[in-house]
């Protein structure tokens, strides 16, 4: 057990800390250490100081740290430098976590390797992807052998520029290529892909004949002695399920930083979300007892241990019994009142794409009928015993040594059925075991539903199951485990206070975690302006608040500058870019119509031309975006970014909150509400040069009682007086050469 001492930045490592600063300031040109990041690598390095082992006792949170960094902080190097030599000093890894790919190239192709040439520290760091980035060799084979889908590698004809890439990767694996899918020289499609990835349901590991050299196994080696390992959150997520070091260093082993960390609770409810189709999973639980006795004969030569039928038959049974009772309460129980019924609008063209009737069962406060978790906890039963004894003879084939070619192949050939079977097992023994369990009396629920579709007089269901909250998910996985932890964001703080991520991310469960907001190193009292028209129409009036953005809108574009329009509904965008004049729209690049990269490059050269282009975008281009100097000079928000709880898990979330005695929109609406107004206004200033506007064309943030607490969690901006839109004679057009021209 570490002694108190133990828990406190040492001479040594402070020493050491400041060389660090100092070379770095001395190697790369125009570094400058600001306040901010001085104080930012000090509480990362207290923090860390505090690290646990597996011997230590519980945490209370001192090995905690959420801290808020602003643009132009100087985040990424705070928590590499500290973290660097805190983790060397302590002999632990460095874990750093994002919830973006271009973050995670930010680090390893830049940061890191400017950190390395600075430091007189050397170390050692790599990336960190999910198995199936990389290549099997085996299944590449097994395509480039095979022409045809008889030959079972092969799922239907391949086009001959299939044929021409698997033979290329064939040619440049080991000679060029490592087999790491975003190195390969152009994008592969991901139905080629998926036949030539590496799968854990097909993977035989030691004892395939290309172990010595998988892509996936060697890059798995470098992680675990890499000093440094840039992850994302879906992989650390991935290894906490499995109970953590086995696809990255052991929690009690690293120092985390989860940057871009305001994403963590979200992504924890994603990845524990769970679903299985009834009808469809009725043919391959058909198919195990064929596929059973088949191994049994290739390891045995003979039957061996009896098939498990009754087993099969109980998890067939009680899908089917499912299946029929709610066919049978579909119009009846689940007809409900108009609140609970489906909105197909709002809904099922989201969850299910064109064609088909198809509708969603939510099961308030996520309570199932006793009789439904009757049935799902005897699924759920013998689900986990077939799941048991597949991977059982899964095990017990990989150990086969065959040496003849055709064994071989009828080996990896069960190996991958009895993966697969693995697999979907599993999903449905975590399904049923959902919806066959009680929730805490006090905690909060697990949402439930059901999607149905009837398509040629046939109905389909699929039950879907996900936790609601992601803070006891984090407490019990992550942070009670974990050696240390930093999160950090430019957005963690919500209307003035850090509570409401603290309760979503677990972390209020530790007394003494300590929250840092650091202050913006811009001056953005002198370079923003914030702007609060007084509208005649309410964003609750959809209708009528369109046609007022379409009316004053020309008025606000900057007609040589860079303009970004963010909406909160896809309908409303395409709406007003429908209806504007055509002299604007042909300066719009809307969201959706390019690839991302491809609009920024347009909008990055029609404003170097001095030509103008605005950008309307959703939610997504609140964040990431960064557009210095020209490239954003006004921001206009359409309305406040509420949240409308239509998702089941926010309607079961929704209703916890009330039944213990709170209100969800002072709980959830409002925080994310306020998070995501500080992320679309933090798109304006990106440096010290940079000068703008933030407009919000929303009369609620000055006449409802929250306006002024979500005002002021905006940036200090200067508040310009309130004024009337110009009147429509005096607007000025965009002229085509650049500039204006009065439309009198």
């Amino acid at each position: 057990m570490s002694s108190p001492d133990a828990s406190l930045l040492s001479d040594e490592e402070k020493e050491s800390i400041r060389d660090q600063l100092r070379r770095l300031s001395g190697a790369l040109p125009g570094f400058s250490p600001r306040e901010g990041q001085r104080r930012m690598i000090a509480e990362i390095a207290r923090a860390f100081s505090f690290c646990r082992n597996e011997d230590s006792p519980p945490t209370v949170g001192r090995n905690l740290l959420a801290i808020q960094g602003p643009t132009g902080t100087g985040k990424t190097m705070a928590y590499l430098l500290a973290g660097l030599v805190m983790a060397k000093s302590r002999k632990k890894t460095l874990v750093v976590s994002t919830a973006t790919v271009s973050l995670q190239e930010q680090l390893v192709m830049k940061d890191l390797p400017l950190l390395l040439q600075a430091s007189e520290i050397p170390f050692s760091f790599e990336l960190a992807k999910g198995r199936g980035r990389y290549l099997c060799e085996r299944n590449l084979l097994s395509l480039a052998e095979g022409r045809s889908p008889e030959e079972a590698a092969w799922k239907r004809p391949p086009s001959p520029e299939e044929i021409r890439t698997v033979d290329r990767m064939k040619e440049r694996f080991g000679n060029g290529w490592d087999g790491d899918r975003d190195r390969w020289e152009t994008p592969v499609p991901d139905g080629l892909w998926s036949s030539v990835s590496n799968q854990s349901s097909s993977c035989t590991g030691k004892h395939c004949d290309h172990y010595s050299r998988c892509p996936f196994f060697l890059k798995r080696e470098g992680l675990f002695r890499a000093e440094i390992v840039v992850a994302n959150h879906d992989l650390v997520l991935s290894d906490l399920s499995l109970g953590g070091g086995v696809l990255l260093p052991k929690p009690e082993e690293s120092l985390y930083v989860f940057d871009e960390g305001h994403h963590l609770p979200g992504k924890s409810l994603s990845h524990f979300r769970a679903e299985l189709e009834m009808e469809g999973a009725l043919p391959w639980i058909e198919r195990l007892p064929s596929v059973l006795a088949q191994t049994a004969r290739m390891k045995d030569g003979k039957e061996g241990k009896p098939l498990p039928l009754e087993e099969r038959d109980s998890l067939s049974e009680a899908l089917q019994t499912l299946s029929r009772w709610f066919e049978s309460h579909w119009e009846g129980t689940f007809s409900g009142s108009p609140s609970e019924k489906p909105d197909p609008a709002a809904r099922e063209e989201s969850l299910f794409g064109s064609g088909g009737e198809r509708s969603l069962w939510r099961f308030p406060d996520g309570r199932v009928p006793d009789e439904v978790a009757g049935i799902a906890r005897v699924g759920a039963s013998a689900s986990k015993i077939l799941l048991d004894r597949v991977r059982e003879e899964r095990d017990r084939l990989s150990e086969d040594s065959s040496s003849q070619t055709s064994e071989r192949k009828s080996r990896d050939r069960l190996m991958m059925e009895l993966g697969n079977l693995s697999d979907r097992l599993s999903g449905a023994n975590q399904l049923l075991g959902l919806f066959g369990s009680a929730d805490p009396s006090e905690g909060p629920p697990v949402a439930r539903w059901v999607v149905s579709r009837r398509e040629g007089g046939i109905r389909d269901h699929r039950l879907e199951a996900s936790p609601v909250w992601a803070g006891g998910l984090l407490e019990r996985l992550l942070w009670g485990r974990v050696s240390a932890a930093v999160v950090t964001s430019a957005t963690l703080a919500t209307l003035g206070s850090f509570s409401s991520f603290a309760s979503r991310s677990g972390l209020s469960s530790f007394p003494e975690v300590t929250y840092t907001a650091l202050p913006s190193p811009f001056h953005l009292e002198r370079q923003g302006v914030l702007r609060i028209p007084p509208l005649v129409s309410n964003p609750s009036d959809p209708v009528g608040h369109t046609d007022e953005i379409v009316r004053i809108l020309p008025d606000l574009l900057d007609p040589v500058g860079g303009t970004l329009v963010l909406f909160a509904s896809r309908r409303q965008m395409e709406e007003v870019h429908r209806r504007l004049p055509r002299e604007w729209k042909d300066r719009i690049h809307l969201q959706g119509e390019r690839p991302r990269s491809e609009i920024l490059d347009l909008h990055s050269r029609r404003i170097a031309q001095g030509l103008g282009s605005i950008l309307f975008g959703l939610s997504s281009f609140s964040e990431g975006l960064d557009l210095k100097g020209d490239l954003c000079t006004h921001v206009i928000i359409a309305k406040i970014p509420f949240s409308v709880p239509t998702d089941p898990v926010e309607e079961t979330l929704a209703e916890w909150i009330k039944r213990r005695g709170g209100d969800p929109f002072r709980e959830i609406s409002l925080p994310e509400a306020g998070l995501r107004l500080i992320q679309a206004a933090g798109r304006l200033i990106r440096s010290e040069s940079d000068t703008g506007t933030v407009t919000i064309l929303d009369r609620r943030l000055t006449e409802k009682s929250y306006g002024p607490l979500l005002i002021r969690t905006l940036p200090p901006f200067r508040r310009e007086p309130s004024s009337p839109p110009m009147p429509a004679r005096s607007r000025r057009k965009p002229n085509p050469q650049g500039g204006s021209t009065d439309d009198e």
